[in-house]
């Protein structure tokens, strides 16, 4: 699926620097009702609905917050094969769930690996920066490559980086000019003095690919950013097939 880039964008910075996947808003009747029904279809085994409880507790929708058991819920979700369950539990193991279990980074990569390999463009940048810090720069480009084509900004942003020093890739101005302009985290200052270094050649080759850019984020990034409402459409197709 294509968006327009700034619409996108703007939805993506919600998550640019956090694990959460919706946003925390006060519990209301609605929240409450959605919190019960959803209850019910994860204690049947709905690893999505497990994973959507948790998020509920994580954030105190529909109930009080408690990570202690929003912890237990990703773990249901991640067992039963969820990947947004995972990477919360993958969250969890990489310093979230202080104070209810031992940060363990192993675990953190070997949880957020699962719903990178699936396609959630928040766990492929996640995942590269993990392997960017043990060294491995091939391997962190190669997901930063992934959530920068689904326009994850911050993942276009370690991209210009990478290219610029040249990590896991040859040195390429030209490509770290384009991924710093389509990250639109920097100041417009900052992507003009970046553009004054490059050669006209260069410079033409970025603003082309800039030109031709667009997002192309997959359905489970998607279903991630749209948080809440992604849990009343869970809870709607359950009940149709239900009948």
């Amino acid at each position: 699926m294509v968006r327009s880039r700034s619409g996108f964008d703007m939805k993506f910075a919600v998550l640019a620097f956090s694990c959460l996947l919706f946003l925390s808003i006060p519990a209301d009747a609605d929240d409450a009702g959605t919190f019960n029904a959803m209850v019910a279809l994860a204690d049947q085994g709905d690893a999505e609905a497990q994973y959507h409880v948790g998020m509920m507790y994580n954030n105190g929708i529909g109930t009080q917050q408690d990570r202690g058991r929003a912890f237990e819920w990703f773990q249901k979700s991640a067992a039963a094969n969820d990947p947004l369950g995972a990477y919360k539990l993958g969250c969890y193991f990489d310093g979230q769930g202080a104070g209810i279990v031992a940060t363990d980074f192993d675990q953190a990569l070997k949880y957020k690996l699962v719903a990178a390999k699936a396609g959630y463009a928040r766990a492929q940048h996640d995942v590269a920066l993990m392997y960017d810090r043990q060294g491995n720069s091939e391997e962190a480009l190669k997901w930063w490559k992934m959530a920068g084509e689904q326009g994850l900004p911050s993942a276009l942003f370690s991209l210009s980086r990478a290219y610029s020093a040249g990590k896991g890739t040859p040195r390429d101005l030209s490509l770290s000019y384009a991924y710093f302009k389509l990250s639109q985290l920097a100041p417009a200052k900052n992507v003009n003095e970046m553009a004054s270094m490059l050669s006209k050649p260069e410079r033409e080759r970025a603003d082309k690919l800039v030109a031709a850019w667009e997002p192309q984020p997959t359905a489970l990034t998607l279903k991630a950013l749209n948080g809440i409402r992604a849990a009343d459409e869970h809870l709607r197709v359950a009940k149709s097939q239900a009948h």
